[in-house]
């Protein structure tokens, strides 16, 4: 899988498409050549197409089912990304009314660690790794917080507020570089390309009765497939690749202007 992991849609659309139907044809092809006389014979035919049709829909159903589950990690995933966004907002609201000098300095390392996380964290998240410049700026806001000292009951109040977003904010960045590194079983990949090869083979023994027809139908299917397994393997790359998950929710938050409270 890692084989992908560059690749943006359309390439890996085009690799699959090229490599069923250079398979097909070769094999069919290599048939004619060494063994000319090898045709499926008429009463083969009719058990021939029933083991296409069933290969071929289990190969579907597995994909099917490969693509319905990555795309619902990657839905998940970027709803973690925005939770997380607005959890570091939160603390950020939270920091602005307890309105003290402290506060407000540590408003602004929190931006910066907004900002850490889009510029130095994100690009490592490609290797399922976290930054040690983020992490950094994470501690120095939990030692932050224990400087803040409240006093009233209101700060007080406030402050309890503040402690459990920093942990939820901790516990975000820790999920999220976890998430990264996950994928697919890859017992399904492996079946579903099994599954093809098995298509591919079978379709080359049904082109010995050759007919236009049947070749063209069985491009249509060569691409139908590849666009299925296209998705599933971009979807499974939530990180990664051009159709990754974004950090813009976290980089809103990151731009947006420090107001101080009344």
């Amino acid at each position: 899988m890692h084989f992908f992991d560059h690749m943006d849609y359309s390439s890996i659309v085009i690799f699959y498409c090229v490599i069923g139907l250079v398979f097909t044809w070769g094999l069919y092809v290599s048939l004619r050549k060494f063994f000319p006389n090898f045709v499926v014979q008429d009463v083969d035919s009719d058990f021939i197409a029933g083991l296409h049709a069933a290969l071929f829909t289990i190969t579907f159903l597995t994909l099917g089912y490969s693509l319905a589950n990555v795309g619902e990690t990657a839905d998940k995933y970027q709803q973690e990304v925005v939770a997380e966004a607005n959890e570091i907002k939160s603390m950020d609201v939270l920091l602005a009314l307890y309105n003290t000098d402290e506060a407000t300095n540590l408003r602004q390392v929190l931006h910066q660690y907004a900002k850490s996380i889009v510029k130095d964290e994100w690009p490592l998240l490609t290797n399922s790794q976290g930054s040690n410049t983020t992490q950094v700026i994470q501690r120095k806001i939990r030692t932050d917080l224990q400087h803040l000292n409240p006093t009233t009951g209101k700060e007080l109040i406030i402050y309890a507020e503040i402690l459990k977003t920093s942990s939820k904010i901790v516990q975000a960045r820790s999920s999220r570089i976890q998430n990264s590194g996950a994928r697919l079983a890859p017992q399904y990949m492996a079946t579903s390309n099994i599954g093809y090869l098995g298509v591919l083979i079978i379709s080359a023994l049904m082109l010995t009765q050759f007919t236009w027809f049947r070749f063209f139908a069985l491009i249509v299917q060569v691409v139908a497939v590849s666009f299925i397994f296209a998705a599933t393997i971009v979807l499974d790359n939530p990180f990664k690749g051009s159709d990754k998950i974004t950090p813009e929710p976290i980089a809103i938050v990151a731009d947006s202007p420090i107001q101080l409270s009344d």
